[in-house]
């Protein structure tokens, strides 16, 4: 019923012949389904005679779609005899049917894309870098920060009291250029009076004030002239950090030292588990630099199809031919042959160091990542276990990033792992942003 007719490299191409039972089959069904469909007048659904079937719809269509029902059925016998276990199926899409024959029997030859092997550099002693992203303490200060923002007291300022910075302040406001006449309202901090924001018009005014402001907007340049009226301020007083505030910002906190410990703990698990993963990215993305590949350029091409279809069934192709490649889309198709090959790549790579390393996955480990998965909808482990017997795509999708992630932990043993030192100029912008950011609010 099998027979391996060709072999080039990653592709295989395997004849599947069904007797002519089957052709016979096909055959009726594909009438049945035609003659329930057609309306012929003189004649019930299912009842149109084929002769008038076959000068209505025609001969080449007819056993066009007998063929498809013949491969589909060869298909679905490929998939259950021919593949052991869909779990461990090797190949980078479902087979492609590449011609269907009929006579005495029904030959279809598929073309069967496995994964390439790899060939892969030492990766022992490889450097990699993670970002350094500062102590835990300066963290727990910015988030205390943070905190102490939310739990602030706006205390109504006098009437004969002016607008300073740190104040809140709420205004009304209204387009003078009339394209929007509807009068909208907004809360701000005031901020430092740089230039170019609406704070130096604000510090010094008092309640029911007004003045015009217009505003360039420094992405595209467009100008907005707003009438702008103070109509409430606000003074901005922070809690003091004690344990007041501690117990402020949750009950469970009995001194100030205690709700900085906690946030300390829970930076610290979060950030392990940052830089285990940005690690494991590193790596992986350096084990695709040191890996060859020798794969045939219709695999590259089969997926490529397949990933164009799947983008534009998604309508996201269009999009990113525009947004990310302003339309050209020779660049764009260079993107996706890049992104398939390095794909090609690193699924070569894992099977290759899990392979050498003895590396496996087991059916217990892919259920209890699953249940961590699925851990918020409150599923069943019975209903889990079927979900995942059920679904195949599931399952090797779970299977996969557990043994790539124990893949990337086998190579981070030889790896030399250095802390990227943060530029001076990223400091201060940064300390610029969240100036800014304070204004806003």
């Amino acid at each position: 019923m099998f027979e391996v007719v060709e072999e080039n490299k990653n592709v295989k191409t395997v004849k599947v012949s069904l007797d002519h039972k089957a052709i016979d089959e096909a055959r009726d069904e594909v009438y049945e389904d035609i003659s329930k469909d057609i309306k012929v007048k003189g004649f019930r659904p299912g009842m149109v005679p084929r002769n008038l079937i076959n000068t209505i719809i025609g001969m080449d269509r007819i056993n066009s779609l007998i063929k498809d029902q013949v491969a589909d059925e060869a298909f679905h016998i490929l998939m259950r005899d021919y593949f052991k276990d869909i779990n461990e199926i090797d190949t980078v899409l479902p087979p492609k049917v590449k011609s269907v024959e009929l006579g005495g029997t029904a030959d279809i030859l598929f073309e069967i894309h496995a994964f390439p092997k790899a060939q892969i550099e030492s990766m022992k002693g490889i450097e990699i870098t993670i970002p350094d992203f500062g102590s835990a303490d300066e963290e727990v200060n910015r988030t205390i920060e943070e905190l102490r923002e939310e739990k602030a007291i706006l205390t109504p300022k006098a009437a004969d009291q002016s607008a300073q910075i740190g104040d809140v302040a709420e205004i009304e406001y209204v387009d003078l250029t009339g394209k929007d006449p509807e009068k909208k309202t907004l809360e701000i901090r005031i901020g430092e009076p740089a230039e170019g924001t609406i704070f130096p018009h604000i510090i010094g005014k008092k309640v029911g004030d007004e003045f015009d402001f217009t505003s360039t907007a420094e992405n595209t340049g467009n100008k907005a002239s707003l009438h702008v009226k103070l109509t409430k301020l606000y003074l901005k007083q922070l809690p003091d950090l004690d344990d007041n505030f501690a117990k402020m910002v949750d009950e469970k906190y009995e001194t100030f030292d205690d709700l900085k410990a906690t946030l300390k703990d829970d930076f610290n698990k979060s950030l392990d588990k940052v830089i285990v993963s940005i690690k494991r990215d590193r790596i992986l993305n350096e084990l695709v630099n040191k890996t060859k590949i020798d794969v045939l350029d219709s695999t590259i091409d089969y997926f490529m199809n397949y990933l164009v279809d799947q983008k534009k069934e998604d309508k996201v192709y269009d999009k990113e031919l525009k947004d990310k490649f302003h339309g050209d889309e020779k660049a764009y198709m260079d993107s996706i042959r890049d992104e398939v090959i390095s794909y090609l790549k690193l699924e070569g790579a894992l099977k290759f160091v899990a392979q050498e390393k003895s590396l496996s996955v087991s059916d217990e480990e892919i259920f209890e990542e699953a249940k961590r998965d699925y851990e918020e909808s409150k599923i069943s482990d019975e209903r889990l276990k079927i979900m995942l017997k059920k679904d195949p795509a599931l399952y090797s999708m779970i299977r996969r990033e557990l043994l790539s992630s124990k893949v990337a932990d086998e190579l981070l043993k030889d790896a030399v792992v250095t802390v990227e030192e943060k530029n001076e100029d990223e400091v201060i912008e940064d300390d610029e942003e969240n100036d800014e950011s304070e204004g806003e609010n």
